[in-house]
């Protein structure tokens, strides 16, 4: 049976929101923990990462991963044990096109030693998703499956997906429309969730997070919850429950 991820809210979904306002958003949405981006000037960070972690756990609510600006195959990684990045949970980072994998797995191995996990977002001026699971299978790397950068690196189909799925430990979903002016956010739909539906079965899927700037956080939360939950009714069944009807759509910002 497909275990059910844990949800909640990107820090970059409310960037100038406090630590305790993030957190207060994020049980008012029906989520249990966040993600945080570490080194963006985000309002969460300005009274130090440890401190806003204590609210957090305060709260009850979980750190599912943080993030840096770490890109993989690139020679001046900082060194890991040296970088202060928190080691209690892992750390999301990038990866250059066409990485060293021999580089790669040093670095992540390196990370290793300094108790970091590190999980690889797929983002633009990344692999493709053959490359990533290629890197995956060979150094032992994490995906975030960012459904954005999925696009971005090419999308993928049912057999990459299904490729690429045992090495996805995260999720961060968005809605966007493409515009002559660049990519703008907008609200989530179901069918923005579909690659992430689509690893479900074969993932170790710990969390999904909602990570846009269209200024529709707690709708796109109830969006992700009803299709998760829809996703593991089992076949057949009829659950008793309304479908989620898609929210007014709202754009606000470039990628």
């Amino acid at each position: 049976m497909t275990n059910v991820p844990a949800i909640g809210l990107s820090s970059g979904t409310l960037p100038g929101a406090t630590a305790a306002q993030l957190a207060d958003a994020v049980l008012a949405y029906g989520g249990s923990g966040v993600d945080l981006r570490i080194g963006k000037n985000q309002r969460w960070e300005r009274d130090g990462v440890a401190e806003a972690v204590r609210g957090f756990a305060a709260a009850g609510l979980h750190v599912f991963f943080t993030g840096v600006g770490w890109r993989l195959g690139d020679p001046a990684l900082p060194d890991p044990a040296a970088a202060g990045v928190p080691s209690e949970w892992p750390v999301k980072v990038f990866c250059v096109e066409a990485p060293d994998v021999g580089l790669v797995a040093d670095q992540v191995a390196a990370a290793a030693d300094a108790g970091l996990e590190l999980w690889v977002e797929t983002h633009a001026g990344g692999p493709g998703v053959n490359g990533l699971i290629d890197l995956a299978e060979r150094t032992g790397v994490g995906v975030v499956l960012d459904v954005l950068g999925l696009d971005e690196i090419g999308g993928a189909d049912r057999r990459q997906l299904a490729g690429l799925a045992p090495h996805v430990r995260a999720a961060q979903v968005k809605g966007v429309r493409r515009t002559s002016d660049g990519v703008r956010h907008r609200s989530l739909t179901p069918a923005d969730l579909e690659p992430v539906l689509r690893v479900m079965d074969r993932a170790a899927l710990r969390c999904v997070t909602v990570e846009s700037r269209a200024g529709t956080p707690a709708a796109d939360m109830a969006v992700l919850a009803a299709a998760l939950a829809t996703a593991l009714v089992p076949a057949g069944a009829h659950p008793n429950a309304t479908a989620a009807t898609k929210p007014p759509e709202k754009e606000e910002g470039l990628r």
